[in-house]
């Protein structure tokens, strides 16, 4: 009897192990699936770790932490995702916005800079620019024969201006990888450092002439040559984009306050039409005369429409002479 009731026990335990085994293995089904969910979650969207915050919002480690990757601002889908390769993660130094090092190497955002010593390696006061024991840098790029000693800066990060003792070098920037091209940027072969001074991110002068971009401004003279606002004048003639404006009296030319338009004694001008040489090339600009305008009178009316004037004789709209205000 005693046996019966024992085996009884028995097989009663074993029915209830064998209902609870489905709701266990059930149980820890579903735990998984959570744990794998929540990781996976933090994952996408969470995919990177800023390295170092306060340096630089463009350095990421990845979820692991094995790589580093260059994503302006952390806009990877917009502004693209690119890795730094052969980076030693332990090592990882970001130098500013734009460089990092590790102890054998110095990157431009993901571009390696080759030969650049990472124990001397700083950040200068330009955008772009830094320097170690024995270059100087833009991006990637050194310079040729400059002299790290004697070498200073002149106008903005857009038109730098490098000097040593012997020369002088110009950095214009014409694409937005001009800093990653790992060249030598060349020294200026016709200016005079001794006396050159830059004028704005464009124009500057030495003691020969004047150049627009570091090209010598063809029959330009040097010493009646001055800027006004986005043009430049001297005794011969008034300038553009380092162009001549043939029909335009330097003497005379002045911007119009409050618009566009400029005049000379002769009359009024809206917009600039270039004048091609026989290759194709621009030789010069010509002002587009604003026809019938006083230019003793012509001045700019305030008001929701651009370019909008009067005269003695009438209204203005675009350069077109209009019926009425």
């Amino acid at each position: 009897m005693q046996d019966r009731h024992s085996s009884a026990k028995i097989e009663n335990a074993n029915l209830n192990k064998n209902q609870f085994s489905p709701n266990i293995m059930l149980i820890k089904f579903t735990i998984l699936i959570i744990i794998i969910i929540v990781l996976f979650s933090l994952f996408t969207n969470h995919p990177y770790r800023i390295v170092n915050k306060a340096k630089s919002n463009n350095y990421y480690f990845n979820f692991f932490k094995t790589e580093v990757h260059y994503i302006p601002m952390g806009n990877w889908f917009e502004l693209g995702d690119n890795k730094v390769d052969q980076v030693n993660i332990k090592t990882v130094e970001i130098l500013g916005s734009n460089f990092l090092k590790d102890k054998s190497n110095v990157y431009f955002k993901s571009v390696r800079i080759k030969n650049a010593d990472p124990g001397s390696f700083a950040m200068l006061s330009r955008t772009f620019f830094a320097r170690d024991k024995n270059k100087i840098y833009y991006g990637t790029n050194t310079f040729k024969d400059l002299d790290i000693a004697s070498f200073k800066f002149s106008g903005t990060d857009f038109g730098a201006v490098l000097r040593d003792k012997d020369h002088v070098y110009l950095v214009y920037p014409t694409t937005d990888d001009a800093a990653t091209k790992s060249i030598e940027i060349p020294f200026v072969q016709h200016i005079n450092s001794a006396t050159y001074q830059m004028l704005d991110d464009f124009y500057g002068k030495d003691d020969q002439t004047a150049y627009y971009q570091g090209e010598p401004i063809a029959g330009s003279d040097v010493n009646s040559f001055v800027l006004t606002g986005e043009y430049a004048k001297d005794s011969n003639h008034v300038y553009y984009g380092g162009l001549p404006i043939g029909n335009i009296d330097p003497a005379s030319f002045t911007e119009i306050a409050g618009g566009r338009y400029m005049k000379d004694k002769n009359g009024v001008y809206l917009g600039l039409t270039p004048v091609e040489d026989p290759d194709g090339h621009p030789k010069q600009l010509l002002g587009r005369v604003v026809v019938g305008a006083d230019p003793a009178t012509f001045i700019m009316i305030s008001g929701e429409k651009i370019d909008y004037a009067k005269d003695k004789s009438g209204y203005y709209w675009g350069g077109q002479p209009q019926s009425q205000y």
